[in-house]
């Protein structure tokens, strides 16, 4: 009886012994993966399809590991450079620093029209009503801004038109509810919010002005020496591209649990931004001279300003067509 113990016990040593050694085989051979930091404004719809990347394993799949760091976007350029984060999703930033002579690019675009929409009060039925009218934004020398100054200039709407600060999107809906403006710029989804305060969604801004605005911009270095992972992270954001192209009730979903919306809400969003995304991550070249003329008006920026030296699309456009090529 002892013996058969004996001779049972070292029968199990044995095979532990065999699939300890297996699996440290199969953990070396299998590859390491890559762990990365993408640097993120407040959850904002206009680089959706990069979240949907991460939080849908798009990224995951291709060996690499994210965790994405909500920062203020005054901070992302520094971060970036500085190598505390691999890529920011904040671009603005990082493109005014790139055209000041900083190492780095814009790799993609994931929105590439405003997701923006003027809100209105209810008795207001065209842009030229507004003429000699209070627009609320965001101060001044900013994205915002430069929409109204647009609009200002395009409907004639004249010098006594004027900007009103109030810094958030709900802040500028309840000035125009309570009469202090009549009209403010409003990103999405919040515009929602304003038509069920009893607003007026009268012109989304991606039909007047196609300015890229959220995707990703990497380091000189980062693209150089580290090739391979840029694509795969590219590739991943494609993939996240095409899931919000054509996965309509599930990035939806995905949508109302982000963003805290109801599915009305989330349906709703979902389609007043589902135009306004890219193919592949590559901008078209007006939608590229679009950004400069931005850049040139909100960061004191040469209007001439050659697009190679903030952007770097070469490889999305090779991440583009190796995914093209295996479908």
């Amino acid at each position: 009886m002892k013996r058969s113990l004996v001779q049972f016990a070292l029968s199990v040593q044995f095979f532990l012994s065999v699939l300890l050694t297996n699996s440290s085989l199969f953990a070396a051979d299998a590859p390491a993966r890559t762990k990365i930091r993408i640097a993120t404004a407040a959850p904002s719809l206009s680089y959706f399809p990069i979240y949907a990347a991460v939080h849908k394993g798009m990224v995951a799949r291709r060996g690499v590991d994210v965790e994405m760091l909500q920062m203020n976007a005054t901070l992302t350029a520094a971060a970036l450079l500085n190598r505390s984060v691999d890529y920011t999703i904040i671009p603005s930033t990082i493109a005014t620093a790139a055209a000041r002579g900083a190492p780095a690019k814009v790799i993609m675009f994931a929105s590439v029209k405003l997701q923006h929409t003027l809100v209105v009060r209810a008795d207001v039925n065209a842009i030229t009503d507004l003429a000699g009218k209070k627009i609320a934004g965001t101060g001044f020398g900013n994205l915002v801004a430069y929409e109204i100054q647009f609009l200002i200039e395009r409907y004639k709407l004249g010098a006594k038109t004027t900007i009103i600060n109030a810094p958030s999107s709900i802040d500028r809906l309840i000035a125009v509810q309570k009469g202090i403006a009549e009209a403010a710029i409003i990103a999405a989804p919040a515009d929602i919010k304003g038509e069920e305060m009893g607003l007026k969604r009268l012109v989304q801004m991606g039909t007047l002005l196609q300015i890229p605005q959220a995707g990703l911009a990497a380091t000189d270095e980062k693209i150089k020496t580290n090739r391979g992972e840029v694509i795969e992270v590219l590739k991943a954001a494609i993939d996240g591209l095409d899931y919000t192209a054509n996965q309509r009730e599930d990035a939806t979903a995905l949508i109302g649990k982000w963003m805290a919306l109801t599915p009305a809400q989330a349906a709703k969003a979902y389609e007043s931004v589902k135009d306004t995304y890219s193919r592949d991550g590559v901008p078209t070249p007006e939608q590229s001279k679009a950004y400069i003329a931005m850049l040139a008006a909100t960061a004191g920026l040469s209007a001439d300003l050659p697009a190679a030296t903030i952007f770097d699309f070469s490889l999305a456009a090779t991440a583009a067509k190796e995914l093209a090529a295996k479908k």
